[in-house]
């Protein structure tokens, strides 16, 4: 919360009447390098339930969705119900790899640290359950940027992405037209729900996605170029104050 203001300064050195602007993160890809232990894992839990599922079809079929949607995908292509007993196995393969191998993605504490200086909101919308989401943060010193009130999952909206409503939920929550957001996101539904929502994207091409998978994004940044101007690039895609 900025502090007292000063001659239009508020405590905190952040400018009083910068517009009000919110900065949307998705998690896995973009806040925590976790994609490429996910298709790893995915590849080798899959193909035990029969499905020799490949490394690009995983990305291709299940980056950036939803647990739900991902198992509704996998009942419909081995014909069966997913056994309960796999998806406790699956899960916990994905918290063995969190709590071993998962690191912060390059530059973005950096990134976080000058959108909030620039008087940026920051929020989390993710595809991932809740305490993952957290367990994930923590993990990657990142918490300390977010409150329980700044991250939103898919468990909190009827469809997730690629559908807008993950999105609309975060800004309406927090106070913010979707004219005021830009989105940052890793997978092809995520740019399409920020696309659906009214929202600037910009995608970003780091882990396991391609650059030409988020040609649908307002910009595409790539894992060389790194995040480190996010906060400048962000305030392009926004109208300037005033116009």
């Amino acid at each position: 919360m900025a502090g007292p203001i000063r001659d239009g300064v508020g405590a905190d050195g952040v400018d009083a009447i910068a517009p009000r602007r919110l900065l949307i993160f998705d998690c896995d890809g973009v806040l925590v390098d976790s994609e490429r232990l996910h298709v790893d894992i995915d590849v080798r839990c899959i193909t035990e339930l029969g499905w020799p599922i490949t490394h690009e079809e995983v990305i291709e079929r299940h980056l950036g969705r939803s647990e739900r949607d991902a198992i509704a995908d996998i009942a419909s292509v081995i014909g069966a119900p997913v056994p309960d007993a796999w998806v406790q196995r699956w899960r916990a393969a994905y918290t063995t790899a969190y709590e071993t191998e998962l690191a912060a993605v390059p530059g973005v504490a950096d990134a976080l640290r000058d959108l909030t200086a620039a008087g940026w909101v920051v929020c989390v919308a993710t595809s991932g359950h809740r305490d993952l989401t957290w367990r994930k943060l923590r993990r990657c010193g990142l918490d300390g940027w977010f409150s329980d009130e700044s991250v939103f999952t898919a468990a909190e909206v009827a469809h997730g992405k690629p559908a807008p409503d993950l999105f609309l939920l975060a800004a309406s929550r927090l106070g913010f037209a979707p004219s005021q957001c830009v989105v940052v996101e890793d997978s092809r539904p995520g740019v399409a729900a920020a696309r659906a929502a009214g929202m600037p994207c910009i995608g970003f091409a780091g882990g396991v996605t391609r650059a030409a998978d988020l040609a649908a994004a307002d910009v595409v940044v790539s894992e060389v170029d790194g995040l480190r101007d996010l906060a400048a690039l962000a305030a392009g895609l926004l109208p300037a104050p005033g116009s």
